[in-house]
Parts: C-alpha cells; sequence; structure tokens
C-alpha cells in the first residue's frame, strides 16, 4: 500500500483526561492503554512505511511550545508525528469546523478518505465525517482499523482488538 494511512487523534477524553489547575491546563492523564496504541501504529509504520500518527485538538489559548512541552510530559510526544500536531489555538480553527479537518489532510499529504480522526465525541466526529475523513469513535477500535488495512491483525504477542 503505497499511499499511506494518517490517524489523527484528539487528545481530551480520548487520549487522557486534561489536568487543569488555576484555570490552565497543565498536564494530561493518559489512560494506560494509549501508549500501547501509539507504540503499535508507530510498528506499522516501521514495518509498512505508511502509516503516521498525529493529533488534532481544541487547545484553548496554548501555545505550540507549551502544548510540546504537555505532550512530552506526558510522554507522548515522542509517539506522535509532530508535523502532523494541529491545534485550534495555533491553526485558528476548531473541530467545529470542516476546514480544520481539511487542513489534516492535506498536511498529511493524503486524500481524506486515507485518514482517521479519533475521538470520543459524535459532534466532533460528524464534522470530520464531513470534511471526508474516517471516524473512529475509541484509540483500541482505530488500531483494529489499521492493523485490519494493512493486514497485521494479529501481532505475535499483541492481545487481539475487537
Amino acid at each position: 500500500m503505497s499511499e499511506g494511512l494518517a490517524v489523527f487523534f484528539d487528545i481530551g477524553d480520548t487520549l487522557a483526561s486534561p489536568v487543569v489547575a488555576g484555570g490552565r491546563l497543565t498536564g494530561l492523564d493518559v489512560y494506560p492503554l494509549v501508549p500501547d496504541v501509539l507504540a503499535r501504529l508507530r510498528e506499522a509504520a516501521a514495518d509498512h512505511a505508511v502509516v503516521r500518527v498525529g493529533l488534532l485538538s481544541n487547545t484553548g489559548d496554548a501555545t505550540a511550545a507549551a502544548m510540546d512541552d504537555l505532550l512530552d510530559g506526558a510522554g507522548l510526544l515522542a509517539l506522535v508525528d509532530p508535523g502532523l500536531c494541529l491545534f485550534s489555538s495555533v491553526e485558528g480553527l476548531d473541530k467545529t469546523n470542516p476546514a480544520f479537518f481539511v487542513r489534516a489532510h492535506e498536511r498529511a499529504g493524503l486524500p481524506p478518505d486515507r485518514c482517521v480522526y479519533v475521538g470520543e465525541d459524535a459532534a466532533e466526529r460528524a464534522v470530520s465525517a464531513l470534511a471526508g475523513l474516517r471516524v473512529s469513535p475509541h484509540p483500541l477500535h482505530a488500531l483494529h482499523l489499521i492493523e485490519q488495512e494493512l493486514g497485521t491483525d494479529h501481532h505475535e504477542g499483541a492481545p487481539h482488538v475487537t
């Protein structure tokens, strides 16, 4: 598969719970399954050179540097492609606007149907689908979709995801 795939994850309530202090985002409490899912997607990228992993998130007024610091502190920055991290506070768009999702697939250099948006919010998934992206409600579901697409559903030593 030469064209490739890109998977864009929402952060809050999909990959992690936001930690807020003094009205500001100060950290991310990453869900236990997330590092494994992202590592398996990176493994698929290494094996097949076709999967890129990014983030697409509403980030209030956080700067790109602040988001990088938060992601690094949570152990997520090393698991994603920094060139595919789109934050509303930097892009000037948010997930209520299909143009935000269009920007994501354009940044990946792929047609929208080669991109998957993963987010727990049904309204955001609907906006993403309007922009032509495939959608998934949960990181494990997205991993299963990608592994099915690549024909790597049954990694040796890895649990089968259904």
